[in-house]
């Protein structure tokens, strides 16, 4: 017997049917804006794709030449070179109408996504939450994250807009669960548990159980990471696999373990469990390099102790941790 692939690789129509279905829902948040147009620019066809989706789909005369093609009544059998004048005339009604069936068949799969009802889950600087949606998945949100679901009839979406989220999915092998990361990744899995951690550059996918496709926008065909594997999407591009131990606590017990991160990207990561968010004063401090196994439980304790190794200090202000270059 075959093995049965559990991931979903969307053609360039497809996408095209998926940004604008998107872009009907709600407008688009600037870091989705930035990922459709970079989308876009990949490859001529996405936006021709999309254009011609789009206006398919808005154009008014095609729900008018539908009308009329219903209203019109079947005239008597008539010799064919009487009939030829009459086919002509129907032709552009006849082109919209196959305008249309292509459309169809290009957003159907879609149309389930677009009336099931969004659920959406916030947290703010701070705060956790533990969510379980209608299938029995559950999600951990991390502070300052912020998600959407859509469960339809055959298949499970849910974008992660901003954040981080630990994702324990529920089987169910008739509907796909796809994560869209901020607009740069996708995420296809059918039962698994794994984390997807959405920064400014950076989209970066755990997996604990199972099997998952990772994606960059507009890439293709993905990978395939198993339990014990991470990956991340930066600048567009997958980079390679990496190996972490599941088992060990991460910041769901209040640790975060890494290897090799910038500064600014830690800032960002630790300003979900700060009440006060953290800004960089130099641009030159965001591309530090931080490697070890840190508490989340103090954020500014934690940037003071790595303040007096990678040389700048914590200005603690009302609003803000201000993290200022070592004189």
């Amino acid at each position: 017997m075959a093995e049965r692939r559990d991931v979903w690789n969307p053609s360039p129509v497809e996408e095209a049917a998926r940004w604008a279905l998107r872009r009907a829902d709600a407008p688009l948040t600037p870091e989705e804006e930035a990922a459709f147009q970079a989308w876009l620019a990949a490859d001529p066809g996405h936006r021709d794709s999309y254009q011609a989706l789009h206006a398919t789909l808005e154009d008014p005369a095609l729900t008018e030449a539908m009308a009329g093609l219903d209203a019109m009544p079947r005239p008597a059998r008539r010799p064919m070179f009487h009939a030829i004048p009459r086919v002509r005339r129907l032709l552009p009604g006849l082109a919209l109408a196959a305008c249309a069936a292509l459309a169809l068949v290009v957003v159907w799969p879609n149309i389930d996504r677009y009336m099931a009802t969004p659920l959406r889950y916030e947290t703010a600087s701070g705060q956790g939450r533990t969510v379980t949606l209608p299938d029995g998945t559950a999600l951990n949100l991390n502070g300052n994250t912020v998600v959407e679901a859509r469960l339809g009839h055959g298949h499970r979406w849910l974008t992660l807009s901003r954040g981080e989220a630990y994702f324990d999915v529920a089987h169910d092998s008739d509907r796909p669960f796809e994560i869209e990361a901020g607009g740069r990744a996708a995420i296809t899995v059918l039962g698994t548990a794994f984390d997807v951690d959405l920064t400014r550059d950076v989209v970066e996918l755990s997996v604990y159980r199972g099997r998952v496709r990772f994606t960059a926008a507009g890439a293709g065909t993905g990978r395939e990471l198993t339990a014990g594997q991470r990956a991340a999407v930066h600048n567009g591009q997958l980079q390679a696999l990496a190996d972490f131990n599941p088992a060990a606590e991460d910041w769901r017990q209040g640790w975060l373990e890494t290897e090799g991160i910038t500064l600014g990207r830690l800032a960002e990561r630790l300003s979900r469990r700060s009440a006060l968010p953290i800004v960089l004063t130099d641009s030159r401090l965001a591309t530090r390099q931080v490697s070890g196994r840190f508490r989340l439980d103090d954020p500014g304790r934690l940037l003071a102790t790595l303040g007096r190794v990678h040389g700048f200090t914590v200005d603690r202000q009302a609003d803000r941790l201000l993290l200022v270059p070592a004189a």
